[in-house]
């Protein structure tokens, strides 16, 4: 069980608002993790706590990209940025907070479904990760990892590059060129 909950499934299952704001209190058995999202728990949140929290807050179409998608999906070595980061629809408002990265998109990926998470696809979820990504070291081994599990190719993730945003893309741009001349060098 995850223990996190948006408050309006408790109150449609019968529970008063009385009821749920006197467990939040400061003290509490419960908090609130996000506006309108609770976590059943006075302990501090797990990461895989954040994340629901982030999903359920950021609504039904929202998208789990970045690291915390790429770890879902078996690359476990990366390491965890400060926030868990969400796509979602670019109508929507909701922004984010010190632990999580909000971001609206016209292209939300098709997701991958993992445990009940919608996930972005591995070649979106790297490239949303090194935009974000301000170590150029970091950047070339999340993409490093990927490319050389072999769940996509230099090639995907460039064209994938070229299709989305081009806020913070120069630099895993020029990690996916080095990357390509020493592929094509290893083989010549």
């Amino acid at each position: 069980m995850t223990q996190v909950i948006k408050a309006t499934d408790l109150k449609a299952a019968g529970m008063s608002r009385y009821v749920i704001d006197l467990r939040c209190r400061p003290g509490g058995p419960w908090q609130r993790i996000l506006p309108g999202v609770l976590l059943l728990s006075a302990g501090p949140p797990t990461r895989a706590q954040r994340v629901r929290a982030a999903l359920a807050y950021a609504g039904p179409d929202a998208v789990l990209t970045g690291v915390d998608a790429l770890r879902e999906q078996g690359f476990h070595d990366l390491p965890l940025p400060p926030r868990v980061h969400v796509l979602q629809p670019a109508g929507r408002r909701k922004t984010g907070d010190h632990h999580l990265l909000l971001e609206r998109t016209t292209r939300l990926p098709s997701p991958v479904v993992k445990d009940g998470l919608p996930l972005a696809p591995p070649v979106r979820a790297v490239l949303d990760a090194a935009r974000h990504e301000s170590r150029p070291q970091r950047q070339h081994t999340m993409i490093t990892a990927v490319v050389g599990a072999g769940t996509c190719s230099v090639a995907m993730l460039l064209r994938e590059l070229d299709a989305g945003s081009k806020r913070g893309a120069a630099t895993p741009r020029s990690a996916l060129r080095r990357l390509a001349r020493n592929h094509q060098a290893a083989f010549t």
